[in-house]
């Protein structure tokens, strides 16, 4: 039997730092989460962490979906010391 996605249940959030802000620049994930505040307070962690050098950005993205013609949603930017 094939699992049905539920779009409201599976809802994953992703954290990523960028060097400057810039991500075209070095880029890395920082952690992933299925609560949005517990990914919120890891961007805000990992940016206080690495000085500024590094602003977060949490996506949210689904479980087993897959769509190479849609971008993550982004819910949360932090933003590293140039940008401010």
């Amino acid at each position: 039997m094939e699992k049905i996605i539920s779009m409201k249940n599976d809802k994953i959030y992703i954290v990523t730092a960028h060097r400057w802000g810039d991500n075209h620049n070095h880029s890395y994930t920082v952690g992933a989460s299925t609560k949005k505040a517990k990914a919120i307070d890891i961007a805000d962690e990992e940016t206080n962490y690495r000085g500024g050098k590094y602003g977060c950005v949490v996506e949210q993205v689904y479980n087993g979906f897959y769509d190479q013609f849609k971008e993550p949603k982004e819910i949360y930017r932090t933003k590293s010391l140039q940008e401010l």
